[in-house]
């Protein structure tokens, strides 16, 4: 294999993680979130049971604590991964680094999305942004879950402090 072909497979790798990101920020604004929202939507689970659950218990949901193959938030999170997954399956014999690299990050998304709901203080040091969209005073910002990156990109990136983080921020502020 030249230096070329492995350059390409390379960075096939970066572009199949860039577009699962880029997916993952779609599906969450725009299916769970602007379709979600309607009453009778299929998808209106992730708004009616997932983020009243997490906001209700201060960051958990406890349909992640159950079967991955119950009909709740959990696992119709799992089946849309898997579904995912088996559409992109056939681009594995034109771009396999960039297939496997997207159905890996789907993985990485539903691994790091169950951790980030069984161990609130977990998220809430690790994937700040993912605590803000759920916690914060705006719901519909901070679209990422693994990462801010592309909430950054698009400008949906918008930080948010409780009272109790402002209280403790406002001496570090003054002091600046």
């Amino acid at each position: 294999m030249d230096a070329l072909t492995v350059g390409l497979h390379l960075g096939s790798i970066g572009v199949g993680y860039a577009l699962s990101v880029a997916l993952e920020w779609l599906v969450h604004n725009l299916v769970f979130h602007k379709l979600g929202k309607r009453r009778g939507s299929p998808f209106s689970f992730h708004y009616a049971d997932h983020h009243r659950a997490v906001r209700k218990t201060g960051g958990r949901d406890p349909s992640f604590e159950g079967s991955r193959l119950a009909w709740n938030a959990y696992g119709r999170e799992l089946l849309g991964i898997v579904l995912g997954a088996v559409l992109l399956s056939p681009l594995f014999f034109v771009a396999p680094f960039c297939t496997l690299a997207a159905i890996i990050s789907g993985i990485h998304y539903h691994l790091v999305h169950a951790r980030s709901h069984l161990d609130p203080d977990w998220c809430r040091a690790h994937l700040r942004w993912h605590w803000d969209h759920h916690l914060g005073t705006d719901q519909d910002v901070n679209w990422g879950v693994t990462n801010e990156w592309f909430d950054r990109l698009m400008g949906t990136r918008v930080p948010w402090w409780s009272k109790e983080e402002r209280a403790a921020r406002e001496p570090l502020r003054k002091a600046g």
